[in-house]
């Protein structure tokens, strides 16, 4: 009964039970068809908690800045780098790996 136990403990604690969301795969044509609180949640489900603080830092906020205002500039910059870029089909995933690495 122990082992049990022990093994129950051992994968709630490792995530298995409740493991963070994927993020939707959302490319910049995506992206364009949001309105403003579909775009808000959608920049909040592809930053993690453990990611907060470097895009705090690579955003240039105080970190003490509201997570909405975090990731209404994450919105920002994936409007930015959709409209530079230009490719319909760029995923917001790639986006996110080369603006907070």
């Amino acid at each position: 009964m122990v082992w049990i136990a022990l093994l129950a403990t051992a994968v709630i604690g490792c995530g298995f039970v409740n493991p963070r969301p994927v993020p939707p795969a959302r490319t910049c044509a995506d992206w364009s068809r949001l309105n403003a609180d579909q775009r808000l949640q959608t920049a909040e489900a592809f930053i993690p908690p453990e990611l907060m603080t470097s895009v705090r830092e690579r955003q240039h906020l105080p970190p003490d800045t509201a997570d909405a205002e975090v990731f209404a500039a994450v919105g920002s910059s994936f409007d930015k780098v959709c409209e530079l870029e230009r490719r319909p089909g760029l995923m917001l995933t790639e986006i996110v790996a080369s603006l907070y690495p």
